[in-house]
């Protein structure tokens, strides 16, 4: 197998395994059960490691990734509300930048 063929099925593979992420954080929504920082974080590696590929994102990535970081931002507001010497140390910040970086297709 050439490198880039190699390269190929690794991409593919990351986006399968995204798509599972996805799938599963859509569950935690769905069942209000809390959502894993964790997971969010690979999704979000995931999500950018398939951008620097130029591979666009599965659709459920995109949804999940978006839904997911505002509902991770309004937590965290409401932690800055109550707590404001925490202000901008939360995951809003590093959204905003993250998400700031991507093109919509």
């Amino acid at each position: 197998m050439t490198e880039v063929g190699a390269l190929r099925e690794r991409i593919g593979e990351l986006s399968r395994l995204a798509t599972l992420a996805a799938e599963r954080i859509l569950e935690a929504q769905v069942t209000d059960r809390p959502l894993s920082r964790e997971l969010f974080t690979a999704l979000v590696s995931a999500a950018q490691l398939l951008d620097d590929h130029d591979v666009p994102w599965p659709p459920l990535v995109e949804q999940v990734l978006f839904e997911a970081g505002r509902r991770f931002s309004e937590a965290d507001a409401a932690h800055e509300a109550a707590d404001p010497e925490t202000a901008g140390e939360g995951v809003v910040a590093n959204l905003t930048r993250f998400f700031s970086s991507f093109r919509r297709s």
